[in-house]
């Protein structure tokens, strides 16, 4: 992956993470802009990947209906099937399961199905049409989380 860094996002990287966010999910996906940011109630935490100052990807963990949920995982396009979206989402689930959460949802593309699949997520019910593409309801428990 040569010298990238995935770590823990702060204030600094929030325009970049917006920029990419938007791009992917308002760009590619037709998802109407005002339903991409997570409101700040549902005490957001993000993790990104970065190479020389730059943001490459991203993911939020959530507090939605006393559950929490993976989310706005997203990688440039330009360095997809680089591998760069699997060790983000294996970072980000290492520090969520070092803490005291048990099980994380999300509602997943098709590309992150098989990415959860691997590290031990399980789905939880049908696949459904989400703008442009389907979502796929996923849950990752603790004590199934296998590190790649």
């Amino acid at each position: 992956m040569g010298n990238i860094t995935i770590r823990k996002a702060n204030e600094r990287d929030a325009d970049e993470i917006n920029a990419l966010i938007n791009n992917v999910f308002h760009g590619e996906q037709d998802i109407p802009i005002e339903l991409i940011p997570i409101p700040s109630k549902m005490t957001p935490q993000w993790w990104c990947a970065e190479e020389n100052g730059g943001i490459l990807g991203t993911i939020a963990l959530y507090r939605e209906k006393n559950e929490w949920h993976l989310g706005r995982f997203a990688v440039s396009p330009e360095k997809r099937n680089s591998h760069i979206g699997s060790c983000l989402l294996k970072k980000a689930v290492q520090e969520i399961f070092s803490s005291d959460i048990q099980e994380v949802y999300c509602e997943a593309r098709d590309t992150t199905v098989h990415i959860m699949e691997k590290i031990g997520g399980k789905t939880t019910g049908k696949t459904v049409p989400f703008f442009k593409g389907t979502v796929t309801p996923m849950v990752l428990s603790k004590d199934a989380f296998r590190e790649l």
